[in-house]
């Protein structure tokens, strides 16, 4: 017991002394690991132009695409699509001011030979369901709230088929805007607005 007391206490002394002199004891320690970051940060979205016969980008849209018209879906036109486009997503949207986003026209799987769709369009893609119903087709503006509503119109370059999880009868906006978040490499929209009269 005595021996080892005398060790310890030589130690202690050794270090010191070690100290005293200007050296230094070293202490054992686990390396840290280095931060890491991304060293290929996503390339952001190419810029497309979007446009309309229908009104320019900040005008008016008119009443015959709404409910107060015929209903018919616009007729849309765009350039700018990104080499390595494979296919097309629109989407029309709107801001009801309630928080939500509302869905009024969802097209996906548009060929990447398109550039653009013709009044009533149909023949071309598929659509998707809207916020207003059941049924996978444009459906027009129709607010009950009074005064200026703006809709966005947004086409979507993408580098791949978007693959959904969920049946066609299921694909909202929502479901769509989600499953193309990663395959989005260009993007252009077009923004009309509308008061319905009273």
């Amino acid at each position: 017991m005595m021996r080892a007391g005398a060790a310890a206490i030589a130690t202690t002394i050794a270090i010191g002394g070690a100290i005293g002199c200007g050296g230094s004891a070293s202490v054992a320690s686990t390396p840290t690991a280095p931060a890491t970051t991304s060293a290929t940060p996503a390339t952001p979205a190419a810029t497309m132009t979007l446009t309309s016969s229908a009104g320019a980008d900040g005008g008016t849209l008119p009443a015959d695409y709404t409910c107060d018209g015929t209903s018919a879906s616009p007729p849309l036109a765009w350039t700018g699509a990104p080499t390595g486009t494979k296919e097309f997503v629109l989407l029309m949207t709107t801001l009801p001011g309630d928080g939500t986003t509302k869905w009024n026209w969802i097209m996906y799987n548009i060929p990447a030979t398109t550039s653009a769709l013709e009044r009533n369009t149909a023949g071309i893609g598929r659509f998707g369901v809207g916020s207003d119903g059941p049924s996978a087709a444009y459906q027009p503006p129709c607010s009950l709230g009074p005064g200026l509503k703006l809709y966005t119109f947004t086409i979507y370059a993408l580098s791949g088929a978007p693959v959904f999880t969920v049946p066609a009868s299921q694909i909202t906006g929502a479901v769509v805007t989600s499953a193309i978040a990663s395959l989005t490499i260009g993007r252009g929209s077009l923004t009309l607005g509308y008061t319905r009269p009273r």
